[in-house]
């Protein structure tokens, strides 16, 4: 039996104007009610899950944030927090600061962008308050420097032409101790070593006594693909890439077609009852 449901947000919740649609948020709101617990699982920042909570859903709910570096329970207290090493960052530093990639700092509510291009919008969403610009690296250093401010992930882009070069940095990478996954076909996220959206839920079935079987949780690209994996009902978005499909228990429509609505109705009917 489903237990609890954890959504991914770009690509997956969101249609592609960032927008829940009014099917995903009645039938979201429509499980909760039956007592499934429910999660936002999701690459972004706190601030702004917490907006999707407060201005759509409307429900009690855990935000997975930060590709799991924290999660908060539905009273709001964190019981997941894992920040970068600040060392760590550093030496990320070192080894990118002369490639002219866009790089962005993500501290719990907000986050400081670098970008060659001048172009300083986070990839989900434009310029406000909770996005800083960072003019050089000297810059980048002081936030890490910053005892104050914890950074959680350290992402990199770059336009297609250069994609193959930001691969190869990437892979440089990889020997030191972070977990590295993508979030779009030219954005790379970098977080401290064994943080992921499974080991966030793994807190979670701990947290909830619910067993990780008696999870289903929604994605559509390689930051999901642990969790898609390694839950009981790992399902694929039809936008997903062909890794999330391969490695999913199922597909559900596309994420302008209510997928994540389509599937948990099939739950709330009892299809997947055993």
């Amino acid at each position: 039996m489903i237990k609890f449901i954890g959504t991914d947000l770009d690509g997956t919740l969101l249609n592609s104007y960032s927008k829940i649609s009014e099917e995903n948020i009645a039938t979201i709101q429509k499980a909760v009610k039956a007592g499934i617990k429910y999660a936002i699982c999701s690459g972004r920042t706190l601030h702004s899950v917490n907006g999707f909570f407060s201005k759509d859903l409307k429900i009690p709910g855990y935000r997975v944030v930060l590709n799991g570096a924290v999660v908060v329970d539905p009273d709001g207290k964190k019981i997941v927090d894992a920040p970068m090493d600040k060392e760590v960052v550093e030496e990320i530093f070192k080894r990118v600061e002369f490639s002219e990639f866009k790089v962005v700092l993500d501290g719990l509510n907000s986050s400081y962008i670098y970008d060659p291009n001048h172009n300083f919008s986070a990839y989900y969403e434009g310029n406000d308050r909770h996005h800083l610009r960072a003019e050089n690296f000297t810059k980048l250093r002081e936030v890490n420097d910053d005892d104050d401010f914890k950074i959680y992930k350290v992402c990199f882009s770059t336009t297609p032409k250069r994609l193959s070069e930001l691969k190869r940095k990437i892979e440089s990478l990889v020997a030191l101790p972070v977990t590295v996954s993508r979030s779009g076909s030219d954005y790379f996220e970098i977080n401290a070593l064994d943080v992921s959206k499974l080991t966030a839920l793994q807190k979670i079935s701990e947290y909830e006594d619910i067993p990780i079987t008696e999870f289903m949780c929604f994605g559509d690209y390689g930051n999901d693909l642990e969790m898609i994996r390694s839950v009981g009902y790992g399902v694929a978005m039809d936008n997903a890439i062909d890794l999330i499909k391969d490695e999913s228990w199922t597909i559900t429509k596309n994420n302008n077609d209510n997928g994540v609505s389509f599937m948990i109705e099939r739950v709330l009917n009892g299809e997947f009852d055993e």
